[in-house]
């Protein structure tokens, strides 16, 4: 009986000894530690150019203008006769004042058939506000008479339309009774190519 004793009192210490071995086990190990997942760099937007090459439509300036929130009617869109120097013709209006874009074949013709002088300014049957870009001519304001200075919510107006114009025809040039500032920078001047350096003959005998 005494060996039995001792027998189960030897494997009930083994046991005890396993189980706080398990216990220290388990308190001194540390979890491994948590990896977070790398961040993903954001995807670079890239703004497209919205500036417009030669030659442009009437359609593409009456397009930027209507999506802006102007009181914005359309009256007719006339077409020119062939090889004459206008194209197309919209006329419309801006809470009753007219606004007519002109499509030219060229912007040289353009210029050539409105002897266009930008110092000039306004001057008799013309309107208040007049932008020339490429071979589009915008107008905005009645032609009847000598142009008067607009007030201030045509103004804000002629503004509006100059920031949508703007991107799209830069450099513009303007004749108006109020200027208005244009928002788009005009692309840098190219640096003339330099000439390569002149290389003396030869006196070789």
């Amino acid at each position: 009986m005494r060996g039995s004793n001792q027998r189960a009192r030897g494997t009930l210490a083994l046991a005890s000894l396993f189980a706080l071995s398990a216990i220290l086990g388990a308190c001194g190990s540390t979890p491994p530690p948590s990896v977070a997942p790398p961040t993903p760099q954001p995807t670079p937007v890239i703004t497209p150019d919205p500036h417009l090459s030669e030659p442009v439509t009437a359609d593409q300036i009456f397009t930027a203008i209507r999506v802006a929130k102007l009181p914005l009617s359309v009256n007719n869109a006339t077409a020119g006769l062939p090889g004459a120097p206008i194209i197309k013709q919209i006329n419309a209006q801006i809470a009753n004042w007219p606004l007519v874009i002109t499509q030219y074949r060229s912007s040289e013709v353009l210029r050539a058939a409105l002897k266009w002088d930008p110092a000039a300014g306004p001057k008799q049957g013309d309107p208040p506000y007049s932008w020339v870009a490429m071979n589009i001519l915008i107008s905005f304001g009645p032609v009847t008479g000598k142009p008067t200075a607009p007030d201030a919510d045509r103004q804000q107006q002629a503004e509006t339309l100059s920031a949508l114009v703007d991107p799209l025809l830069w450099p513009i040039q303007q004749k108006s009774m109020a200027p208005v500032p244009t928002k788009t920078a005009p692309p840098p001047a190219s640096p003339p190519p330099s000439a390569a350096p002149s290389v003396a003959p030869s006196k070789a005998p």
